[in-house]
């Protein structure tokens, strides 16, 4: 717990904080103006809607987020060349486990304020009925899941190289695949899939009427593998970061 106290105290002349919510407010803007307007038939779907595109918008934004916020986290050590003095101090493992629980408390404040703010969102647009309570707890628990393993793989990266252009450049390629994965496929087993596979809504477009149907999402036997996967994504990159690190030289 010292070791966690210290990771946020660190954190006050970073501004972790405020580069992550920087970063959320982009996502908020652009969902203002994606939603805006919308015709009556989105508002009669509006709820699963929103679902759809918080995946969309999750799977394009938050790889490069990740490997921004590890490399914040990551950074300050690497500057000061100060990894070998604080290992004096305390264990290796737990200064790692100390950054990894900082970045999962960061990261599931940030997607807490992003889905209360596109909820209260959707209910200003007038969307018709409520959200679904099960299907929104569910699509936050996936997401988080989903980009808490590619957060564990950057913090690896973050951690293990003193250039931070190493894994800056990782997330942005991850990103890319990401918005690439979309086009041709409903799920992946890659980690910046995480987004695509976890996503519980599907959309159909009627061609001749411009329209566009939404529908929860029916998992097929290997939809449900690439869900699994996520959460071992999880497991591997911890343990893996955690070994590599404690074993490096500092």
């Amino acid at each position: 717990m010292k070791t966690l106290q210290l990771e946020f105290y660190k954190m006050k002349r970073r501004k972790v904080w405020l580069t992550m919510f920087a970063l959320l407010s982009v996502q908020l803007l652009w969902g203002m103006w994606a939603l805006r307007n919308p015709k009556d038939w989105e508002l009669k779907s509006g709820w699963m809607a929103l679902l759809y595109f918080l995946s969309l918008l999750n799977g394009i934004m938050v790889p490069a987020m990740m490997s921004v916020l590890a490399s914040r986290l990551a950074d300050i050590e690497h500057k000061g060349n100060s990894y070998k003095q604080l290992e004096t101090l305390c264990r290796a493992g737990s200064l790692y486990h100390a950054k990894a629980l900082c970045g999962c408390i960061i990261i599931a404040v940030l997607f807490t304020a992003q889905f209360a703010f596109f909820i209260a969102l959707g209910y200003y647009l007038g969307y018709e009925g409520k959200p679904d309570v099960k299907y929104y707890l569910l699509s936050y628990i996936l997401i988080f899941a989903g980009n808490l393993s590619l957060f564990l793989l950057q913090l690896a990266l973050s951690m293990l190289f003193a250039n931070q252009m190493i894994p800056l450049t990782a997330g942005l390629g991850g990103s890319m695949a990401a918005l690439l994965l979309m086009f041709v496929t409903t799920y992946s087993f890659l980690p910046w899939g995480g987004n695509l596979s976890t996503a519980l809504v599907r959309i159909e477009w009627n061609q001749d009427t411009g329209i566009s149907s939404y529908f929860y999402r029916v998992f097929s036997p290997v939809e449900t593998a690439a869900v699994v996967c996520v959460f071992l994504w999880i497991i591997i990159f911890y343990l893996a970061g955690r070994i590599l690190f404690t074993r490096r030289e500092a």
